[in-house]
């Protein structure tokens, strides 16, 4: 007899359907796995037959031939222990064939308790789109695929609860009554004094999803100021937030955890290597950069990075997507991300402080400013110089801090400018391709002109043009103007050189 179930495998953040068949026959007893498995998979006989024993159930001795199809996927991870012991027990008949169309997945101890695993919300994804009525997974991964409403999700505990699967059942996912507000975890701009330039430029780049730098020195708040950047963000749309999570998924990020539409902040150290930015590992793993898909991927220190870890940004920052080349495999991930950047002037940081003297010397100062270098500079939308803090702003607490610059009315007036840009684009403006950025940036003879002499003294290249116009539209918008006018282009102008970036 021929036992069958259906699973699925990882490839990059989606899943694939995986038909799993188990034939059994008389002969020398031994197991043979076919279907491009990895070791892990190949290993799973071990855990599978002790599993299998420990669990009340019997382990005929036979010849066990199992395919795992289509072959030209490669299978890895232990997440098809629970179907290939399954279609074991369906194969020498200690239970039946599942009634309804029914998809597992699942790793099993020698005891035959089941774990959780990676690529859940993929998984539960694939069954939607497949119309597949049924997913049963462990019960720790129960919480996580929750989401997917449409599929009816079974949890099961050990590999004795398939034989009390009930498919009319409706089945609750758990309660985290130890789960803290996401909201409320978030810092607030009210509790920064003065930098209001610094907070205008976080308003704009949260507006218009716009990379940006501040530079500063020690202590001036640039730190203080992007950490709160997540609280004036939007909430991520269902399907940002279908895709985001997919990856903190697969990388085993949201095990027993709920689905969450905060847009994710990802703040690597500088230590941080090259496949940690990239993603990396036999069969690749997002890294950082993807894992700040549809958030801010935040840099402390910029100039302190590995060159070649700040060099691979000017893909994603430019196509939005990342592509990791393995042996075994090539894997795209997604990686929208608003790059949020501090660092300071110089090495001992009080290059053009008007207090402290700087104590470093032009060539140690040049030195440390091309660790950055002019491709990466020119796609970052907005550099802004943060001063240090004078006594009054750091001891009295102004009206207009007070009243303008709280994370929720800044966040609102992002909000009305993203749904702006949504009516227009369906993206934020950040996104534009050059067809959409003469279509909906059109200036005037006076902004031609202006933005003319910039090009001629070389203050902007055909990339910053482009980003400059785009900078100039999300002003606009939160202005709420229909029009690009002369006072949003000299605003957005005013970004694009950091005056700390000279000597």
């Amino acid at each position: 007899m021929i036992g069958f179930v259906k699973s699925a495998a990882l490839i990059g953040i989606d899943a694939v359907e995986v038909s799993v068949e188990v034939d059994t026959a008389h002969g020398l007893p031994t197991e043979i796995i076919v279907g491009l498995p990895d070791t892990v998979v190949r290993e799973s006989k071990s855990r599978i037959k002790s599993a299998i024993k420990n669990s009340g159930f019997h382990y005929p001795m036979k010849v066990y031939t199992i395919n795992l199809g289509p072959a030209e996927i490669k299978k890895e991870g232990p997440s098809f222990d629970l179907p290939i012991a399954s279609a074991i027990l369906i194969a020498t008949e200690q239970i039946p064939n599942f009634s309804k169309p029914t998809l597992l997945v699942g790793e099993l101890s020698l005891n035959g308790e089941i774990k959780p695993v990676k690529g859940i919300i993929s998984i539960a994804h694939l069954a939607y789109q497949k119309k597949i009525t049924n997913l049963i997974v462990p019960y720790e991964n129960f919480l996580e695929a929750s989401i997917i409403k449409e599929v009816n999700l079974i949890p099961v505990k050990t590999l004795s609860d398939l034989t009390r699967i009930d498919f009319n059942k409706k089945y609750l996912p758990p309660t985290k009554s130890e789960s803290v507000n996401e909201k409320e975890m978030l810092l607030d701009f009210s509790e920064v004094r003065g930098q209001l330039q610094a907070k205008r430029a976080l308003e704009i780049a949260a507006s218009g999803n716009h990379n940006l730098l501040f530079i500063g020195s020690p202590g001036s708040g640039k730190t203080m100021l992007l950490k709160r950047l997540p609280s004036i963000l939007p909430e991520m749309t269902m399907e940002e937030a279908l895709e985001t999570n997919k990856i903190f998924s697969i990388s085993g990020k949201k095990i027993n955890s709920q689905f969450t539409f905060i847009r994710p902040f990802r703040d690597p150290h500088h230590t941080i290597s090259y496949a940690g930015m990239v993603g990396g590992g036999q069969y690749p793993l997002p890294g950082e950069i993807s894992l700040a898909h549809n958030g801010v991927l935040f840099l402390d220190e910029l100039p302190e990075y590995p060159r070649n870890v700040l060099e691979i940004l000017r893909q994603p920052m430019e196509e939005r997507k990342i592509t990791v080349s393995r042996a075994n495999m090539v894997v795209q991930y997604p990686a929208n991300f608003l790059l949020a950047a501090a660092m300071n002037p110089c090495p001992c940081g009080y290059h053009q402080d008007e207090k402290i003297s700087c104590q470093c010397h032009n060539g140690q100062i040049q030195k440390y400013l091309k660790k950055i270098s002019g491709p990466i500079l020119d796609r970052i939308d907005i550099i802004v110089n943060v001063p240090r803090l004078t006594k009054e702003e750091l001891f009295e607490k102004t009206a207009i801090q007070q009243n303008h610059y709280t994370s929720t009315k800044i966040k609102a007036r992002v909000q009305e400018s993203r749904s702006l840009q949504e009516k227009r684009l369906g993206k934020p403006n950040a996104l534009m391709h050059h067809k959409e950025v003469e279509s909906y940036c059109a200036i005037d003879e006076n902004i031609r002109s202006l933005l003319g002499k910039a090009i001629e003294k070389g203050y902007l290249s055909g990339r910053s043009y482009s980003k400059t116009l785009k900078l100039a539209r999300t002003i606009a918008d939160l202005d709420a103007s229909t029009n690009i006018k002369l006072q949003h282009i000299s605003e957005a102008m005013q970004y694009r050189k950091g005056p700390a970036l000279t000597l």
